[in-house]
């Protein structure tokens, strides 16, 4: 049999673009004149800010605005982009007053050069009330220290919510199929056994990247290497109280992913900050220091 495409060598369509260096990436797109936006990071696992001073950060020249949990909505959100509806639980804020990891995001910040944007993250002064962090899941039942205080978040699955808890989200109840128990007493042979695994996390070539800007017809359009424009467009429009008519999210060609780029990162800082400057804006993770995801 012969087949026109199986075991032919076919050419990429857009391999000698690639090849020749044109702009093919979300960060080719960005406008030279785009605001450089960096986030100031906490320190802590677990704590609640108690002041933010960023008078000083504020009088470098090159700072356009700088952005806490004063200046956003409080909207709870996922970030997660599996699905829809999407069963993780809303328990994220663009930015709130507590920050639950180290590396939880604090300030934005949004400024006309890199090294200016840098230095404000310096200059800025937090007070923060440190708690005792969970940091095992088997222990976060009954203890002392509740990482959802808030009463503002919700899941698809209210049955399985218990904030108090420490309970982010349960749907097992509503999802059985069958009885498990039946068919190990059927069973020849049951193995049980726990087992531990460290965290893990991709390493695609192109970063989490993101750049957003305003065009003629008043629309907010993100440029993302996003795996998902579509939930990202959904998520962006439900953080900022905007109509998905006027949000445009446009995915180009993404730089790898493997699921790291399903959830809205630096997407909804990009949003922001363009909405609130009305000035183009782009964001760029690193693998190390200032932006590590």
């Amino acid at each position: 049999m012969k087949f026109k495409q199986v075991n032919k060598a076919i050419p990429k369509v857009d391999g000698k673009g690639l090849l020749t260096g044109k702009p093919a990436y979300t960060d080719d797109f960005a406008f030279n004149n785009a605001l450089i936006v960096k986030l100031l990071r906490s320190p802590h696992a677990f704590a609640k800010i108690l002041n933010i001073d960023i008078s000083a950060a504020l009088e470098i020249d090159e700072v356009e605005i700088i952005l806490t949990h004063h200046d956003v909505p409080r909207i709870p959100i996922t970030r997660a982009g599996q699905g829809y509806p999407e069963p993780s639980p809303k328990d994220k804020f663009i930015l709130d007053e507590y920050v639950r990891y180290v590396g939880d995001e604090v300030a934005i910040i949004a400024a006309r050069t890199e090294k200016a944007a840098l230095k404000a993250i310096e200059l800025i002064k937090v007070n923060y009330e440190v708690f005792e962090p969970v940091l095992d899941f088997e222990k976060a039942e009954g203890h002392k220290s509740i990482i959802h205080p808030e009463k503002e978040i919700y899941t698809m699955f209210p049955m399985g919510l218990d904030p108090q808890n420490n309970i982010a989200c349960s749907y097992l109840d509503t999802m059985i199929i069958g009885d498990v128990d039946k068919q190990f007493e059927k069973s020849e042979v049951t193995i049980e056994h726990r087992y531990y695994t460290n965290a893990q996390q991709q390493a695609p070539l192109e970063p989490h990247t993101s750049t957003a800007f305003i065009d003629v017809q008043g629309r907010l359009n993100i440029i993302s290497s996003t795996q998902t424009p579509y939930h990202t467009r959904r998520i962006i429009g439900e953080a900022l109280n905007k109509p998905l008519r006027d949000i445009r999210v446009v995915k180009p060609r993404i730089g790898g992913g493997f699921g790291a780029k399903q959830q809205v990162h630096n997407d909804i800082f990009t949003a922001i900050v363009t909405l609130k400057t009305n000035k183009p804006s782009k964001c760029i993770y690193t693998r190390e220091g200032n932006d590590l995801v």
